[in-house]
């Protein structure tokens, strides 16, 4: 039988099975001057022009399970989740564009889109990044098919990171 801080069981917390997998690498402290201390990972998006295709590819190569499909205005979008693994999910996003020339802030269509951070209190949480100066690019607006309060902001670099609660908390 291997030493217990080499058993991994699926009903711990991700960070403990992680410490008990890796005891070279302990975790750091918390952060208390962290935004809205409930912040957690939640989903990476992945942007494609072929929505149905990289559905496939992911799930007959990789194994992933759809979750959920939908649209909002002109997008079209999913939540994959692996084989064996439902603490993760992969937003698939797709521009479905009727023009044939897209706009150019449009012409990327592939590569990882944005992380989303789950959060309690949306409006609490962008209105302290506010005060720490980061720009919002889109304000708190619901998406009923998944039961979230989205909003989104940009990091120094301009990557997209998504805050989003749930709208029956």
């Amino acid at each position: 039988m291997l030493p217990a801080q080499h058993v991994a069981s699926d009903d711990l917390p991700l960070p403990q099975r992680i410490r008990m997998q890796n005891p070279q690498l302990p975790l750091p402290a918390k952060n208390p001057a962290g935004i809205n201390g409930t912040m957690r990972a939640a989903h990476i998006g992945l942007r494609t022009a072929h929505y149905t295709g990289t559905l496939n590819w992911y799930t007959e190569k990789l194994g992933f399970r759809i979750l959920k499909e939908w649209t909002v205005g002109n997008l079209r979008l999913a939540f994959l989740v692996p084989a064996n693994d439902d603490t993760f999910l992969l937003e698939v996003v797709c521009e479905s564009v009727t023009d044939s020339t897209p706009p150019p802030a449009l012409q990327v269509t592939a590569g990882f889109h944005h992380l989303c951070l789950e959060v309690e209190d949306l409006n609490a949480t962008l209105s302290a990044l506010r005060e720490r100066g980061v720009q919002i690019v889109r304000e708190p607006f619901e998406v009923p098919a998944i039961g979230k309060r989205c909003g989104f902001v940009t990091d120094l670099h301009g990557n997209i990171l998504e805050f989003a609660e749930n709208l029956n908390r």
